[in-house]
């Protein structure tokens, strides 16, 4: 029986790069993996825009101040401007993961 939402881990991935790829040591392997995931962090962290061929974009988007409401008290409050990280994933991941065809022009 398949188990409902598994996870791979950092370290599942790095395994299954090694066993492909002997001649790489597990040392290698993990310092690439580990400068890739942090080449990323950075990037956000400096506003960059992060693509990642077959996967999607990564980016900061800022929202700006906007009124809100206390759901408890009904009052208005000014919530602050704001980040957060957006995702858009890209189109072969989505056909691939929601198994669509792609479309022939």
């Amino acid at each position: 029986m398949q188990q409902k939402n598994p996870t791979i881990s950092t370290s599942q991935m790095m395994s299954e790069i090694a066993s492909k790829f002997e001649q790489l040591p597990k040392k290698i392997t993990k310092e690439v993996i580990v400068t890739f995931l942090n080449s990323i962090e950075n990037g956000l962290a400096e506003g960059k825009k992060i693509r990642i061929d077959k996967i999607g974009i990564l980016q900061v988007k800022e929202r700006a101040p906007r009124m809100g409401r206390n759901p408890q008290t009904g009052e208005q409050i000014k919530i602050p401007e704001s980040k957060k990280i957006s995702y858009r994933v890209s189109k072969s991941l989505k056909q691939r993961v929601l198994h669509k065809p792609a479309k022939k022009k």
